[in-house]
């Protein structure tokens, strides 16, 4: 025997709230909740509902899109600029020594900071550093040894 199961209904949270707050169940069983339903809520925790704006009106918050659209398409024409120019200038760190252990402190630095929005595949792509070169700055970041010394430190040469 098929059983139709019937649809959920969803009620708007501040409605809820209201009734677990006034303990009046007539206010919602007079917008058409089922009394059983109103009576669940009061003992129920209230949930948490996280709401973006909700102070803000529909064409407040269309406004709020179209100023982020304009600021995010500046930036990215503000960034190809940058990459332009560092490309132009033969700015690259493939091959290239950084002898101070502070101009990579500011890189692992700038790489913590830009992967709470990409990937560290993605930054490691976007600055040219290998990921074995980084990590090796990495463990030598715990030790204070990001200068860089000569590749046989205890030899001497007499002459």
């Amino acid at each position: 025997m098929a059983t139709t199961g019937r649809t959920q209904q969803r009620y708007d949270h501040r409605l809820r709230t209201l009734v677990q707050r006034t303990g009046d169940l007539t206010v919602a069983t007079d917008l058409g909740v089922p009394r059983s339903t109103a009576r669940g809520w009061l003992g129920a925790a209230p949930t948490v509902v996280v709401c973006l704006g909700a102070d803000l009106t529909e064409p407040e918050l269309r406004q709020e899109v179209l100023k982020l659209r304009r600021r995010v398409r500046k930036l990215t024409a503000l960034l190809r600029l940058t990459l332009v120019l560092l490309r132009t200038s033969g700015f690259r760190l493939t091959g290239e020594r950084l002898p101070e252990g502070r101009a990579k402190m500011r890189i692992l630095r700038a790489v913590d900071r830009a992967r709470e929005y990409l990937a560290l595949r993605a930054v490691l792509r976007f600055l040219r550093v290998s990921p074995s070169r980084f990590h090796a700055w990495r463990r030598w970041q715990g030790t204070c040894a990001l200068d860089d010394q000569s590749s046989c430190p205890r030899t001497s040469r007499l002459d």
